[in-house]
């Protein structure tokens, strides 16, 4: 059994659990920080972690209460002072029961970030930079030979200087490619809408908030397309769209340099993201089948 001690506690964040729409999963993460030795109990005073967390004593109890209705926690056994025992259920009895397939991002970050809008911002930057680095990883692992060495590295294009007028864009040329993350991608990947995605990851959303802002760009590719230039140059706009080879839609605007296709955004923030293959291993759920099944 463990009893919290330490107030600078560092939380391992899961990001599709941590984020998944159920409160009383920010308590779920604080409480298997605070069981460093994994016995899957803790020994705490309702008081303490209220006041480690920024919430009322009400919310802790509510958490609490939800986290044993919802398969959270084991059981919690209440004992005198205020004292509460609580048995934690496992990463992957919370996987099942919430129907994800993957834990997301993995992270730790102080418990500073299991606010409310904390949780919502970092789990979405994090996915981002997750998403992002397993489409570096896999267009690696497509190209052959030293057409491995065409793939650039979103995360320290992320952090580069910036050009002149061009701030937010990093501009590339082919055969060169930087794979990144797009909104519709990461909604697809996590059951989030794009729309809170992109309000997430703004900068003057999370200032508001005096949330930590992340370093992003959006990639330029260079065009070389006459009949492209021809044809925004007629239409008196400022860019037009046009669909790529998969028939997706692609904005293609002159800029400084001349014209350019605007790709997705890549990001960078201070987290490194953690591996834990043994983690996902042993929670490596598959979603549920949720239609009935029809006897034979």
């Amino acid at each position: 059994m463990t009893t919290p001690a330490a107030t600078n506690t560092v939380v391992r964040v899961f990001t599709r659990l941590l984020d998944c729409g159920q409160e009383c999963a920010r308590l779920w993460h604080f409480l298997r920080a605070l069981d460093q030795k994994g016995s899957g109990q803790v020994l705490f005073s309702r008081l303490w972690i209220a006041q480690q967390m920024g919430v009322s004593v009400r919310t802790v109890q509510r958490w609490l209460r939800q986290g044993l209705a919802r398969g959270w926690f084991r059981r919690v056994e209440r004992l005198t002072k205020g004292l509460v025992t609580v048995y934690l259920s496992g990463i992957k009895a919370v996987s099942i029961g919430l129907g994800v397939d993957s834990l997301g991002a993995i992270a730790d970050a102080s418990v500073e970030y299991l606010g409310r809008s904390e949780a919502k911002a970092l789990c979405t930057a994090l996915e981002a930079q997750y998403r992002q680095r397993q489409a570096y990883w896999a267009a690696k692992r497509a190209a052959k030979g030293r057409r491995k060495l065409l793939v650039l590295d979103p995360t320290k294009l992320a952090t580069s200087a910036p050009m002149p007028g061009e701030k937010s864009l990093i501009r590339i040329s082919a055969p060169f490619s930087v794979p990144g993350c797009s909104h519709a991608g990461l909604a697809k990947a996590t059951n989030w809408s794009p729309s809170t995605i992109k309000r997430r990851l703004n900068n003057r959303w999370r200032c508001d908030r005096n949330l930590d802002t992340i370093e992003k760009r959006r990639v330029a590719t260079e065009l070389d397309d006459p009949q492209l230039a021809f044809e925004l140059a007629e239409s008196g706009q400022s860019f037009l769209v046009a669909k790529n080879a998969l028939g997706h839609g692609r904005v293609i605007k002159v800029t400084a340099h001349g014209l350019s296709q605007l790709g997705t955004n890549i990001y960078h923030t201070d987290y490194k993201l953690l591996s834990c293959v043994g983690v996902r291993r042993r929670a490596g759920i598959k979603k549920k089948d949720a239609s009935p099944k029809i006897p034979a």
